[in-house]
């Protein structure tokens, strides 16, 4: 049904579709017995093309692969995909290296119009006429049945050039469709990126496997276990792993180079022990704190994390939806699915019905083109989103070794080799950043505190207090940036045990590898005002939607209870560095 619909859909829209850059191309007719061949009369045709590439949050729709996708996906929180690698494609063509020649107003080689009720029409543009147009300077995709040209979008696109070249002149429906929201590329591209439509049969065929996908995956959440039965962050991650595609649960889980940042984020807990106080009246216990300036009813946060609609069609309202209703603060993507703007109507439309207007904040990257963060701050600003997490760790890409094997990424040794892993020409990438830049986001955002996200050292925690900043959040990006620095946890205590009164003086936060209430309960004996986690409700809304957001919050909030409870305190300025003991360094 959901096939038929589209199909004519696409039949509808092809009666109607005129451009002025359309170019006239071969028609081909469809025999009854299946196959396809020149119309007899050898008429010519005009022709409805185009491709399909998206931006996210902040003027662009953010583009990820999907469990389908025939490249990666980011992993970042805000997830960039990897950055934007050389292309020697724009010089060359993948099968013989040589410089295009290709005119496409020559190569379309059409002539004349078909007439149909007396109105000029154009015809479809076929595939193969697509794949001709796979090159990094002659990008054309294929979106349900719709030909968009995005020879001059793919370097602003905020997943990286890489995943939209290496499509260039293919049907990417698999690949895009359970990743963006609907009107995506309408509301991002501009009218002349369009080129036509192509045979709506075609399109049919391509549907099929996108469809099928979907339905098995529809009917495996449907069978999992009631989210009541899910008594920890690591069963909700489990019953998403179980149904979700191998693209999809690399995208979230990925890691830089051999994963060690990764793994430390989990361990690093591991490594203290907490010491409980005892003979004290803890029947009432009080885990409410601030978040970044805003009442949260504990001492966590659901940090930046990009791409939650690879794991369910609701992807980050879910999430919103969730925030909402247990009275967590949410920090909201650069790289989310959703537009910002129906993320803010979501957020509108749950403080209504609740009653309470719950916590947003926005992270932020720093553009080459700066004029992307000023229409990208403008919506944030009015939009009401509390404060800014100004991402610092990400000055330039990542190199995640399985995320590349996975979309067959290629060297840079060989001629006529599309993309390189390790090169860097990624508008949300900037590595020229500095601590200059921080009064062009103070003149975008006047009087909302500013927040660095991605901090490992002692000094730029001096500097961020130098600076007027509200605070920062100890981070190595979950392991996806910089493999082998140092947690945030780790970061935590080496800065209190430096300067104890720095941590007292500048809010701090970390994030990464915190999957349980006590561990909570450590940072703050160290400092912390709170704690960040951003993949446990990317798993928990891929499984359980709306639902699996609350669990996961409500399993944290009685993790943290009784956490407290055993601790002896009865409020979260009780918990001190003396009631956690950390092993020697020769132990850990």
């Amino acid at each position: 049904m959901l096939r038929n619909n589209i199909i004519n859909n696409i039949l509808r829209l092809t009666k109607s579709a005129t451009h002025k850059n359309s170019f006239p191309v071969q028609r081909f007719v469809h025999s009854p017995s299946g196959g396809t061949h020149s119309s007899d009369n050898g008429t010519k045709v005009y022709v409805v093309a185009a491709i399909g590439a998206a931006a996210i949050a902040g003027g662009y729709a953010k583009y990820r692969s999907n469990l389908q996708l025939d490249s990666g996906v980011d992993v970042n929180e805000e997830q960039r995909i990897d950055p934007d690698g050389g292309v020697s494609g724009a010089k060359g063509s993948k099968k013989t290296g040589e410089v295009s020649k290709i005119n496409p107003k020559e190569d379309l080689r059409a002539e004349g119009w078909i007439r149909n009720g007396g109105e000029k029409e154009k015809a479809y543009i076929t595939m193969e006429e697509v794949a001709r147009h796979d090159l990094a300077q002659d990008a054309w995709v294929v979106v349900e049945g719709k030909v968009f040209d995005v020879s001059n979008f793919h370097k602003y696109h905020p997943g990286g050039s890489q995943i939209i070249v290496a499509n260039a002149g293919k049907d990417v429906t698999e690949l895009f469709k359970p990743v963006h929201p609907p009107k995506t590329l309408e509301n991002n591209l501009s009218p002349e990126c369009y080129k036509g439509m192509v045979d709506p049969r075609a399109v049919a065929d391509s549907l099929k496997a996108y469809e099928a996908e979907q339905e098995r995956i529809e009917r495996e959440r449907n069978a999992l276990a009631p989210v009541e039965t899910m008594l920890g962050l690591d069963e909700l991650q489990e019953a998403a792993e179980s149904f979700l595609s191998p693209r999809v649960i690399n995208y979230y889980g990925a890691s830089s180079l051999d994963g060690y940042s990764l793994a430390e984020n989990r361990s690093s807990f591991r490594k203290c022990r907490l010491v409980p106080r005892v003979m004290r009246d803890v029947t009432k216990v009080r885990p409410q704190t601030t978040i970044f300036g805003v009442p949260s009813a504990l001492p966590i946060y659901i940090s930046p994390a990009s791409n939650a609609l690879l794991g369910h069609p609701d992807g980050e309202l879910n999430i919103v939806r969730g925030a909402s209703k247990t009275g967590i603060v949410q920090g909201i993507s650069a790289a989310a699915s959703f537009p910002l703007s129906e993320i803010l109507e979501e957020k509108s439309k749950m403080d209504q019905e609740g009653g309470n207007k719950m916590g947003m904040v926005y992270q932020v990257y720093l553009s080459r083109d700066r004029q992307k963060n000023v229409e990208q701050l403008k919506e944030v600003v009015e939009g009401g989103c509390q404060a800014l997490l100004l991402t610092v760790d990400s000055n330039v890409g990542d190199h995640r070794q399985s995320t590349e094997k996975l979309k067959g990424a290629k060297g840079n040794a060989e001629p006529g080799t599309r993309m390189g892993p390790i090169e860097n020409d990624h508008q949300w990438h900037d590595a020229s950043q500095n601590w200059e830049d921080l009064k062009f986001i103070k003149e975008l955002a006047p009087g909302l505190p500013i927040y660095l996200k991605g901090v490992s050292h002692i000094e730029d925690v001096r500097l961020a207090k130098e600076y007027g900043l509200a605070g920062c959040i100890l981070s190595n990006h979950g392991g996806r940036q910089l493999d082998g620095a140092r947690t945030g946890f780790d970061s935590l205590r080496s800065i209190y045990a430096q300067d104890p009164q720095l941590v007292k003086d500048v809010e701090i936060y970390i994030d990464g590898g915190v999957r349980r209430g006590h561990e909570v309960l450590q940072a703050l004996a160290f400092g912390a005002k709170g704690v960040g986690l951003g993949r446990p409700f990317l798993w928990a809304q891929a499984a359980y939607g709306e639902k699996g957001v609350i669990r996961a919050v409500r399993i944290l909030e009685r993790e943290i209870v009784t956490a407290m409870q055993l601790m002896g305190v009865t409020d979260l300025s009780q918990i001190k560095p003396d009631m956690v003991e950390c092993l020697q360094e020769i132990w850990k």
